[in-house]
């Protein structure tokens, strides 16, 4: 059986501060978020480190994904610049080792990486 259609009118708030920046297309596993919302959906928020949240981070999801399904098409952000704002509140936070394996992604607005 498919996935259900879902329309939704509006706009994502975006992570990006500003542009240009460069992407690459991946697929996200379900295994990056164990549990559903109240609404019985399992969405990886944008500004998750992709796939780890250490050493081995390629990037960051630029959208929302919905997982609840199973695997899903997704984009992260390898190179540009990210609102820390929008996404210091992600849990668990971004790690300074996932922060240190991207060097090319500036986090507007971010404290300093430890040890540097």
């Amino acid at each position: 059986m498919g996935k259900p259609i879902i329309h939704e009118y509006g706009q994502e708030k975006g992570i990006l501060k500003f542009f240009p920046y460069q992407g690459a297309a991946c697929v996200v596993p379900q295994s990056m978020q164990s549990s559903a919302d109240a609404n019985g959906y399992k969405i990886v928020p944008a500004g998750t480190p992709f796939p780890s949240n250490d050493a081995n981070c390629l990037g960051y999801l630029l959208h929302s994904v919905d997982v609840t399904q199973g695997d899903a098409p997704g984009t992260y952000v390898f190179d540009g610049t990210i609102d820390w704002e929008k996404v210091k509140t992600l849990s668990p936070t971004i790690a300074d080792a996932a922060r240190k394996a991207t060097p090319r992604v500036t986090f507007y607005g971010a404290p300093a990486i430890a040890g540097e």
